[in-house]
């Protein structure tokens, strides 16, 4: 069976759409700015311009619904029925409505009941919180829902938006860098935060997608429980994931033409990446991040990176790793400074989060 996917739109810091943000990557366009008004407190972030996405209540609910709409139009208004799932994949939802005394309005169920409501879906979507996994996780689980016949479509949804209550998490936890992040450098200082979400549908059925993009070739998910928001020293449950991936699919690392990589920008994480990496044999393969441009999206991430670096590597591309300068990790790594033109077209998609999470998809370009 072949899950093909499609139908995918994104809205982050860097705009709308596949094709101009990636283009406005490749010109060198990062998103990080540095502000002391958003949320009263000096940071650098990744904030979707207005024009997009107006500050104000419920804006993840309409941040879903800039997305979700533009999918469903390309669809040509299906029907949900049971025989489609829906994966939505955050890590905070709409966790601002604390601040406002509305501790129901936070629950995460509120987003599945909006997306449930609104597009009529006859099943309740799942909700994914693996912690800066989940959006890599909700990829692997739709598309194993597919291949086991549980569903014959889905909508895979990574959405959080940026709020008070998340910056002074992250802060908390001494996370933040002052400056716009560099994941993998030597001179990095932790990570910077966005927000985002990107929708796409994975289908049995690839006569249902106008514009195909892709085909999932399979996904793995490992928890090694290391700390409660360290990740393992060794790398052990990426590893885990990486080659949970790849022994499903029949594949070894050197069939693997690219990885998009965490890449948060953070000691332990992007140090703990590069020893999984050269654990699973990768060291050799172009690598990069995009934090560093547009900041990490949190429970978006997965989804959203996923889909920007599917269509760069459908144009022969590996998009560059934003802000490296100098190799600063302790294992091997080909980590790319500037833009790679390659022949492949395998991705591995990975991403870890707190209490040892971690996600890991192949994904199959369909080049141009």
């Amino acid at each position: 069976m072949t899950v093909t996917l499609g139908a995918a739109h994104v809205l982050s810091p860097l705009g709308e759409g596949l094709a101009a943000s990636v283009e406005r990557m490749l010109n060198g366009a990062t998103a990080l700015q540095r502000t002391s008004t958003a949320f009263d407190t000096p940071a650098v972030l990744g904030i979707i311009p207005k024009e997009l996405l107006p500050q104000g209540p419920r804006r993840i609910q309409r941040l879903i619904d800039r997305c979700m709409q533009p999918l469903v139009q390309e669809l040509g208004n299906p029907k949900f029925t049971d025989r489609w799932g829906c994966y939505i994949a955050t890590t905070k939802g709409d966790i601002a409505a604390l601040e406002n005394g509305n501790a129901n309005g936070a629950a995460l169920s509120v987003i599945a009941d909006h997306v449930q409501k609104t597009y009529g879906f006859t099943d309740r979507p799942w909700v994914i919180s693996n912690a800066c996994a989940s959006g890599t996780s909700a990829i692997a689980m739709a598309g194993a829902a597919i291949e086991r016949g549980f569903v014959d479509h889905a909508v895979v949804i990574g959405v959080d938006v940026l709020s008070r209550f998340v910056l002074r998490g992250f802060q908390a936890l001494h996370a933040v860098s002052e400056d716009p992040c560099l994941p993998f450098d030597a001179k990095r200082k932790g990570t910077s935060l966005g927000e985002g979400c990107a929708a796409v549908v994975l289908t049995k059925d690839a006569s249902i997608l106008k514009n195909p993009i892709g085909t999932f070739v399979s996904g793995g998910i490992a928890h090694d429980a290391n700390h409660i928001s360290g990740p393992s020293r060794t790398g052990e449950g990426l590893v885990r994931a990486i080659q949970c991936a790849m022994k499903k699919a029949n594949l070894s690392a050197t069939e693997i033409h690219a990885v998009n990589a965490h890449g948060t920008g953070t000691d332990y994480n992007d140090a703990m990446e590069s020893i999984a990496f050269e654990r699973s044999g990768l060291s050799e393969v172009p690598l990069s991040g995009y934090k560093g441009w547009f900041g990490h999206t949190l429970g978006a991430a997965g989804v959203l990176e996923s889909l920007l670096a599917l269509h760069a590597l459908n144009t022969g591309l590996v998009l560059r790793n934003e802000g490296l300068t100098e190799l600063g990790v302790p294992s091997k790594v080909n980590v790319l400074a500037k833009e790679m033109n390659v022949e492949g077209d395998l991705l591995l998609k990975t991403s870890s989060g707190f209490g040892g999470c971690n996600a890991a998809v192949l994904l199959r370009a369909k080049r141009q």
